[in-house]
């Protein structure tokens, strides 16, 4: 590591995936001096069962509410009955790929392709999915798997055993009864069917492979221009208008918060800043430097007036619907989390013992192997398709002058007249879960009985309804407030509710899967009664008690045009700014459809390339 200095070309505000691809890309080339700065702690400055618990890949939840997570929630949401939702994050170097699910999954080719028809040429899915395809190898392919798509990059991901057998079996040939593909590979941009679905996890050393220890190797951090401070807190980033109040600012370095001798820092740029903050940290960070909307922000607090950044805040929500399978069926993995829930240590101590011998067993994976992308359901039907153009009729918002609720309004209606197109995104999982009120994990039921069970999750792939994140207050009551705004989009319930009723109604009485189920059997804990979701009614107000947002957030600095709410050109440049950019989740204009990590380390491979062209040709 280089010794500390207090001036480098390029500085990095975060350590996320996002951060730090563009720091290890960045400082290839050893005239850039790069600093990265991030907010928590590295993995060997952890206690050490924190640290088993960021590498040992199912042990991810022992990570939530701890010193890695920033613990975030929502405000009350008002279309979810008031509910607060926890929103884990994190707060360590390597983001929340030190946290998250572990679920590599690509967006599907017409979202890529909508960013670029947003404004955005150079961010479709030709040129992305290159940029993609640079983040990751396959270390483990499905041995049924006739093909798979393949890179080189630092990321390992892994696919499970086969897919020819157990539950992963009877999901891709119910997906063949519906006529849908079984299980595509997901990194290929298909858009619809039955998927299988990698890990981030190096399998030869059965651990998490993220963000730190796949673009943060031993050689890169060995590199004399490459400088990590973590435990660090950027609280501004420091700007200066060379002229009239009409040039654009000029970023020369940031402050940040030294926690050895509680004092402020300044780290200056020579070339660049790049915030990497993530969704809910870059925006803060811009308005906390001047930039953002004068009307919010004040006219002596505003340097840039930017009314974008913020805004545009997209997630999806979900819902789980969980079956209790018959006394045949393939084996669940409900045994394992009932043992461990009551901390049996006979089975805990054998399952850890397979792990750290074998790199085998429960704790290897995430134990999530298929899913699905699914259009509307019955939309190949005349009546799905009368029903469709009733729901685009009646579920209208009033006219706007805002031209991307215009454009993001068509891509959605697009996405839901197409039956080659998905609004659905179903994650199977072989075992009871369930979510409590506020976003929490549920328990399952520990009232002595046995039985087993398969979970469906399904998530609006697609939401309409758009928050905000903004900061509020001053000094020591400034707090951060979250507001994704759920279903306040009249169509987002309308559609959500009709892929919840596809799970009970559709999937679940097709074969195979039909075949395993009891078809009286148990549901999760506030969930209701097996065939009552029959009843769309039943199903939307299952949704309004008991739905939460998935750990999907993006969109609070978007790659639009300024004119239409943009924070970042196509370049990632801030909006009035000669030389500050930002680089993450924050940056996409509409959300993936799928969970976002592989679109994120995708964004910051595509945006590496695009500042180090910017740098040799500057």
């Amino acid at each position: 590591m280089a010794a500390e200095t207090d001036t480098f070309d390029v500085v990095v505000v975060g350590g996320g995936p996002a951060g730090l691809v563009i720091a290890s890309r960045l400082s290839e080339d050893p005239a850039l001096n790069v600093l990265v700065l991030e907010a928590g702690p590295d993995l060997p400055q952890l206690p050490e069962q924190l640290m088993q618990a960021v590498l040992t890949p199912a042990a991810n939840s022992q990570l939530h509410k701890t010193p890695v997570d920033w613990d975030l929630k929502t405000i009350p949401q008002s279309n979810l009955k008031g509910r607060e939702i926890s929103i884990p994050q994190g707060k360590m170097l390597g983001g929340s790929t030190g946290l998250n699910g572990l679920l590599f999954t690509a967006s599907a080719q017409a979202v890529s392709d909508g960013w670029a028809a947003l404004g955005n040429p150079g961010w479709d899915w030709s040129s992305f999915s290159q940029s993609l395809a640079e983040t990751y190898t396959v270390a483990k392919a499905p041995a049924s798997s006739a093909s798979h798509s393949s890179s080189q990059g630092p990321l390992k991901v892994a696919y499970a055993d086969d897919y020819k057998s157990g539950w992963p079996k009877v999901w891709a040939e119910t997906m063949e009864s519906l006529g849908l593909p079984g299980a595509q590979d997901t990194l290929t941009g298909q858009a619809v069917g039955g998927l299988m679905l990698p890990d981030t996890v190096d399998p030869t050393a059965g651990i998490r492979s993220y963000a730190a220890n796949a673009y943060l190797t031993p050689e890169v951090r060995a590199r004399a221009n490459l400088t990590v401070r973590t435990g660090v807190e950027v609280k501004i980033v420091l700007l200066t208008k060379p002229g009239n109040s009409d040039e654009d600012a000029v970023a020369t370095g940031v402050e940040y918060t030294d926690p050895t001798t509680d004092t402020l820092k300044t780290a200056s740029a020579r070339q660049q800043v790049i915030i990497s903050a993530g969704t809910f940290g870059s925006s803060k960070l811009l308005e906390l430097s001047g930039i953002g909307d004068a009307q919010r922000l004040g006219a002596d607090n505003t340097i840039v007036d930017l009314p974008g950044v913020g805004e545009n805040l997209q997630n999806h929500p979900l819902a789980t619907v969980t079956f209790e399978v018959a006394n045949d069926a393939p084996a669940t993995k409900d045994g394992f989390l009932r043992a461990a829930i009551q901390q049996d240590q006979q089975v805990l101590g054998a399952a850890m013992k397979e792990y750290m011998e074998h790199r085998t067993g429960v704790f290897a994976s995430s134990g999530v192997t298929s899913a699905a992308q699914l259009p509307l359901p019955a939309l190949e039907t005349a009546e799905g398709k009368e029903d469709l153009e009733s729901l685009l009729r009646n579920s209208t918002v009033s006219p706007s002058n805002d031209s991307f609720s215009a454009a993001h309004e068509k891509f959605v209606r697009s996405i839901l007249s197409s039956p080659s197109e998905a609004s659905g995104y179903y994650i199977f999982g072989p075992a009871y879960a369930s979510y409590n009120p506020d976003g929490t994990r549920g328990l399952p039921p520990l009232d002595g009985s046995e039985d087993n069970y398969i979970t469906i999750v399904c998530l609006l792939a697609h939401p309409l309804s758009r928050g905000s994140v903004h900061i509020m207050g001053t000094g020591d009551d400034q707090k951060l407030v979250i507001d994704p705004k759920y279903l306040s989009h009249p169509l987002d319930l309308e559609v959500l509710a009709r892929h919840v009723q596809f799970a009970e109604q559709g999937l679940a009485t097709t074969k195979p899967l039909a075949r395993w189920l009891k078809p009286d059997g148990k549901r999760a804990i506030g969930a209701p009664g097996a065939g009552a979701l029959k009843d769309l009614e039943v199903v939307k107000e299952f949704i309004k008690d008991r739905a939460i947002g998935a750990h999907h957030y993006t969109g609070t600095c978007s790659m639009l045009p300024r004119e239409m709410g943009g924070v970042v050109d196509r370049q990632l440049r801030v909006y009035g700014t000669t030389n500050l950019r930002v680089c993450d989740a924050s940056i996409i204009p509409l959300t993936p459809r799928s969970n976002p990590q592989a679109t994120v380390y995708g964004v910051a491979e595509h945006g590496a390339k695009i500042i180090k062209s910017s740098l040799l040709s500057g």
